[in-house]
């Protein structure tokens, strides 16, 4: 039977009209993947296709909220109560999807945009792969091949924490629970149309061991390589992708192994002080000292050409000319007022928000100090723009985004090395924090209470980047944003009081239902907007 992926794969994709995650229309700009086999040309411009599939601007929604890998982290972000916006939301319409919690159901925007994303993603990386000899590759390919199989590994891990149910109370006698304990669909370059068609949720188990079965083998391909630029994926960010995983699943022993790992191999270091405030390379540089991986952004690119349809534009006040510039539109991201107030004044990243007294903290300002005093509180100035020049959007929008900090496998090693050892555990959390905070000691006395300073220090450190989330789901953690004096907008004051928030498990689209047999009403997740265990505040 015909494979699904054998004749063409997409080096520009565009898929703002597709109904399905499996079969796909594309543009006439293709490669097949005998010309992968016979030529590493077309194999390096194949990959690439993958690498820019990261940066791609209004391709499935068509809307300004609709930019990319930056986008997707955006809405993760707006799924937990640590990011919030206001005190005008209108010009948040994008996101206001996902923070209201009521658009989350199948036929929703948030679901789609996720699920298009990394399914496109994942079929341009298993047209590489069908071109490859897996179990005999060249030397060229290997490194290829190794790239493509983190782009897949790393789609499906997004899919299965975002898509796989992860508590809260629902509606037993409408959904039953025939859900509980599945991811998404899997779809590999040897997938045909057939199977793609009547191709179930795959199981958490078997799921986990496919994305560790390709991260083991881009391991082992991208061993010795040698990247020329940050954004290019190399062993060290497959290893940190595999920490994740590893994390996820409560594989401890190996979480602390493939952390350290990433770190070695990366040589990254950890931020000082002045270079994360730095308001020309703190967050805008590919360069940092503590990226192991990231987006690269030019000014060619169509994120930067729109204007105004990019992270930039939709994340810092400083460029004068976006969506949340101060004086502007009034939706400006904002910490969770109880999450900064947490924070002690002599841990240096708070500066990272402006406080109620603007005169508390030396920040380092893009434009005179005058600028800032229409912008709300508690709005971040973390994310700067491109150079440092908040007038010019060419210049400005040109910033470049991380996807793994060196940061993250710290933290992710502490809380490993935790459950195993809590006296060492303790020791990894200190030699961390006290980068951040001098006089940082933590005070925890069980393992349940050192894992929590360990996720708070990740909810600061990580703040805006889009992994939040996933601790909360996978720790249980509820989530409050309606509560007296907070500044999270009205409309989405929801509260999880009892543990993981329903709203951070999505629906899969109606669009996936219609064209994939395998995926029943009895398999669909719950609906969030008709979800016992929810709180509404209004105050």
């Amino acid at each position: 039977m015909k494979n699904l992926l054998k004749y063409s794969l997409v080096l520009t994709m565009a898929v703002g009209s597709l109904t399905s995650c499996i079969k796909e229309e594309f543009p006439t700009n293709v490669v097949t993947t005998e010309m992968i086999a016979q030529s590493s040309t077309a194999l390096q411009a194949a990959v690439a296709g993958n690498t820019a599939w990261l940066t791609e601007s209004m391709s499935i929604l068509g809307t300004h909220g609709d930019m990319g890998f930056p986008g997707i982290c955006m809405g993760l972000d707006a799924l937990t109560s640590d990011v919030a916006v206001g005190p005008d939301y209108g010009y948040d319409a994008d996101y206001l999807r996902w923070r209201a919690v009521t658009t989350l159901h199948a036929d929703g925007s948030a679901p789609f945009y996720v699920w298009k994303f990394f399914y496109n993603l994942i079929q341009s990386a298993n047209g590489v792969l069908a071109g490859i000899d897996l179990e005999n590759p060249s030397d060229t390919q290997k490194v290829y091949a190794g790239q493509c199989l983190t782009f897949r590994a790393m789609s499906y891990l997004y899919l299965s924490q975002v898509f796989e149910y992860g508590g809260g109370n629902y509606d037993v006698d409408e959904y039953g629970t025939a859900f509980k304990g599945l991811t998404v669909p899997k779809i590999t370059e040897t997938t045909t149309e057939a199977e793609a068609q009547n191709n179930p949720r795959l199981p958490h188990n078997e799921m986990y061991a496919f994305i560790e079965s390709d991260l083991l083998k881009a391991i082992e391909f991208l061993k010795g390589y040698s990247r020329s630029s940050k954004n290019e994926i190399n062993e060290a960010v497959a290893q940190g992708l595999l920490a994740r995983m590893y994390l996820y699943t409560g594989k401890w022993v190996e979480a602390e192994k493939a952390a350290r790992k990433a770190i070695d191999l990366s040589g990254a270091t950890i931020m000082t002080e002045a270079q994360w405030m730095s308001p020309t390379t703190g967050f805008n540089s590919l360069d940092n000292s503590s990226w192991l991986w990231g987006i690269k952004i030019t000014s060619d690119d169509r994120v930067v050409t729109t204007g105004i349809c990019n992270f930039v534009s939709l994340m810092s006040p400083e460029a004068s000319y976006g969506y949340v510039s101060a004086g502007g539109f009034g939706s400006t991201k904002q910490i969770d007022k109880n999450l900064y107030e947490s924070i002690p004044d002599t841990d240096w990243r708070k500066k990272s928000w402006l406080d109620p007294d603007r005169e508390k903290f030396e920040y380092q300002f893009v434009h005179p100090a005058s600028y800032y005093e229409s912008v709300p509180n508690y709005t971040t100035i973390k994310f700067r723009p491109g150079q440092g020049n908040g007038n010019d959007y060419m210049t400005g929008s040109a910033a470049d985004f991380p996807i793994m900090r060196v940061e993250e496998m710290y933290l992710i090693e502490a809380e490993a090395v935790a459950m195993q050892d809590m006296a060492r555990g303790q020791q990894l959390l200190n030699a961390f924090a006290v980068n951040r905070n001098p006089e940082f000691v933590s005070v925890a006395t069980s393992k349940e209470e050192l894992v929590d300073e360990i996720l708070f220090q990740k909810r600061i450190e990580l703040w805006g980047e889009g992994l939040t989330m996933f601790d909360l789901k996978r720790l249980n953690k509820p989530q409050m944003r309606g509560y007296e004096g907070t500044n999270h907008f009205e409309g989405s004051r929801y509260n999880s009081p009892d543990g993981t928030a329903i709203w951070t498990t999505l629906q899969i689209p109606t669009s996936e239902l219609q064209s994939n047999s395998g995926i029943t009403k009895e398999t669909q997740n719950p609906n969030p907007n008709s979800s016992r265990g929810i709180e509404w505040v209004a105050e």
